[in-house]
């Protein structure tokens, strides 16, 4: 049971990131200069790993704040990518090596968010 939270939680990332993603927030992203669009982005991933938890039967309280350290983290990962991108056109550039550096890095700090979060939640269950 403990395994397939954190498969949802996984899948809702994924859903988040490249199914519900718009154009709007996909330009927001290329450079950080309007955050409204990745501020809804953010909300998205936290909306549905709310889902997923309360699906879980995880506390009110508990989810509560996985939900507010989604959005938060999730905002300030693909806001700083987005403005390193910007500042730097290595980092925009999709044929370059240090695009794809960055964008590992941007999904791995994601994972990790939502691996701290699965633990967290695990430990009221």
């Amino acid at each position: 049971m403990v395994a397939l939270l954190l498969i949802s939680l996984l899948v809702s990332h994924y859903l988040a990131d490249f199914c519900l993603t718009t154009p709007k927030m996909i330009r927001a992203k290329a450079d950080g200069r309007n955050p409204c669009p990745i501020l809804l982005h953010a909300a998205i991933h936290s909306g549905l790993m709310a889902i997923c938890l309360l699906l879980w039967t995880i506390p009110w309280k508990a989810v509560l704040l996985a939900m507010a350290v989604e959005w938060g983290t999730h905002f300030l990962i693909d806001w700083t990518k987005a403005r390193l991108s910007a500042r730097f056109p290595r980092l925009a550039d999709q044929q370059q090596k240090p695009y794809w550096m960055l964008y590992g890095l941007d999904q791995l700090l994601h994972q990790l968010v939502i691996v701290g979060i699965w633990y967290c939640c695990c430990m009221n269950l």
